[in-house]
């Protein structure tokens, strides 16, 4: 019984500890965890989440969330791995391998789902070391819910320059996509998933495999110590490149978003004020006020600037208004458009499935122009459709979250 318990409370510390992986990646720079940067994959994302007691709360798909009686998979986790079993999952780890190996970002953003930008870029950045993987072996589990799966992926690396290989190994969460396909979910999971996750992790054949490869790798480093420098470099390193890459992306999405707030336009005759706003004499925040807008107010449209401010008259004189205070009456408002609508986009949106956008859009947290940006949506990326509703508004997945897109501005490519 003792050594039962103690088998479950080093398989939850493991768990922590694969579920943490993410930040960890980012952040190591001891050569004593250097396993750390051999792993590659995560299991069940960067931490569980419990479920919100507001009755309010959105709800995820039960593939994507979890949330899913586990009624389904109630024997699953008495079930004994399984040695390459199923070669789409087999086909699905080695297709991630290889984009990681190469570097490839789309690749692993068309593979997983919810993966974080942090993560990309480490993987990114991890490619330039890793001349190739071999000897893969994906071990399986039932998942968490029907036709889902826990792979335990086994592997040796043969790093740039080193001759000898390193032994790791990445545990995924694989779900099904409804058409035979599978994808690797790497976003937050349900406390009932977690639990699962837990209890398969405390199987013995589980915690032997995870002990068999740990003792590969150290045998490994122990007797290259050329390697075990190699690898305590590369982890300093990638904590800076990734830092670095870090920074600039945050930098050059604060930068895309002024952009695209600058370029919001109103295709109207007539607007209506949806916040006290003042008037100006011209187009700055700087320039006389000659005016203020209360909510309600409707003015006539004289000119929509690409700068982000409309031209209106205001009691019989020219006035200006920042565009993002502005709703159209009777007209189209659009972000980041121009005047003419593409010829290769349709106005008529699917209630359900994943869009190629027509027209660069603003992605909000809750059906609000005034709600805070997820971020922005570039012409030519992805967006899953998961309902239009009757407020104007069209509930899209983006980047793993939840967000909102203005009905009217959001174009797809046929």
């Amino acid at each position: 019984m003792g050594d039962r318990r103690r088998r479950r409370r080093n398989s939850r510390e493991v768990l922590r500890f694969l579920q943490e992986n993410k930040k960890i990646l980012i952040g190591i720079a001891a050569a004593a965890v250097v396993l750390i940067a051999v792993l590659v994959g995560t299991l069940a994302g960067s931490r569980a989440r419990k479920s919100s007691g507001d009755g309010s709360a959105e709800t995820e798909t039960a593939e994507q969330s979890g949330t899913e009686s586990q009624e389904s998979t109630a024997d699953g986790t008495s079930v004994a791995l399984e040695e390459n079993a199923y070669p789409q999952i087999i086909s699905l780890i080695e297709a991630y391998y290889q984009a990681a190996t190469d570097g490839d970002v789309e690749a692993l953003q068309s593979l997983t789902q919810a993966m974080s930008e942090d993560m990309l870029i480490y993987l990114q950045k991890r490619s330039a070391y890793i001349e190739e993987y071999r000897d893969l072996t994906c071990y399986t589990k039932a998942g968490p819910v029907e036709d889902s799966f826990v792979v335990y992926a086994s592997y040796d690396v043969k790093f740039q320059g080193m001759d000898t290989l390193v032994p790791g190994i990445s545990p995924f969460l694989v779900f099904s996509k409804g058409d035979g396909g599978y994808y690797i979910y790497e976003g937050e999971v349900e406390e009932a998933v977690n639990a699962y996750l837990e209890e398969v992790s405390a199987q013995d054949d589980v915690v032997d495999l995870m002990n068999l490869v740990q003792v590969k790798f150290n045998e490994a480093v122990t007797a290259d110590e050329d390697l075990s420098d190699f690898l305590a470099k590369m982890t300093d390193d990638l904590k800076v490149e990734v830092g670095e890459a870090l920074a600039d992306a945050q930098t050059t999405q604060k930068e895309t978003e002024s952009e695209a707030d600058a370029q919001q336009t109103i295709r109207a005759d007539e607007v209506r004020a949806i916040d006290v706003v003042n008037v100006r004499a011209s187009d700055s925040e700087q320039a006389e006020r000659i005016g203020k807008l209360q909510i309600g107010d409707v003015l006539s449209v004289i000119e929509s600037r690409a700068n982000g401010w409309t031209k209106v008259d205001y009691n019989g004189k020219e006035g200006f208004v920042k565009s993002e205070f502005l709703e159209p009456v009777g007209g189209q408002q659009e972000e980041a458009g121009g005047a003419e609508e593409d010829a290769g986009a349709v106005s008529t949106l699917p209630s359900s499935g994943t869009v190629t956008v027509a027209e660069t859009v603003n992605v909000r947290e809750s059906p609000d122009e005034k709600a805070d940006r997820l971020g922005v949506c570039y012409q030519g990326a992805k967006l899953e459709i998961l309902a239009q509703q009757s407020d104007g508004w069209t509930k899209v997945k983006f980047e793993g979250k939840t967000g909102y897109v203005k009905t009217e501005v959001l174009k797809i490519l046929n």
